[in-house]
């Protein structure tokens, strides 16, 4: 079932099937936050696929291309890391020790870019939220 869900989203994507295209896509719908490319290739080893790290590249941008994913620059980490694009967009809370990623439920932004495009005739297209902290182990740990 989870291949025939990936097999549907390439097609709307507009893009060709591949077993290397299916298996990042299903590996990335399993994932709950963001990871780094790092991070999936270290996943495609564990689950003994064979897709080299320029292989992974090439897919991930032609993902991006096709507006599958989202990819956003992680300051404590000093990396990128993805996701697949959700219906609804997504901001985190980053733990800069341990570099947690933690979901926040709503958009904060909302009014504050209501208030930007009135106040500077500005039609805001995207926007992107990381608020950097410490987490609740991390600080009891220290």
């Amino acid at each position: 079932m989870k291949s025939n869900s990936s097999r549907t989203l390439l097609e709307k994507a507009g893009l060709k099937y591949s077993r290397q295209r299916e298996a990042l896509l299903d590996i990335l719908k399993e994932q709950s936050t963001p990871i780094t490319i790092e991070q999936l290739d270290d996943i495609t080893k564990q689950n003994k696929l064979s897709i080299n790290l320029s292989t992974i590249y090439r897919i991930l941008d032609a993902f991006l291309k096709h507006d599958m994913i989202e990819k956003a620059f992680n300051v404590p980490s000093q990396s990128y890391v993805i996701e697949l694009k959700h219906s609804h967009h997504r901001h985190f809370l980053i733990c800069l020790d341990c570099q947690k990623m933690i979901p926040i439920n709503h958009c904060p932004m909302h009014d504050i870019i209501d208030q930007i495009e009135k106040e500077q005739d500005f039609h805001v297209s995207a926007h992107q939220l990381e608020i950097h902290g410490y987490c609740s182990d991390c600080i009891k740990n220290h």
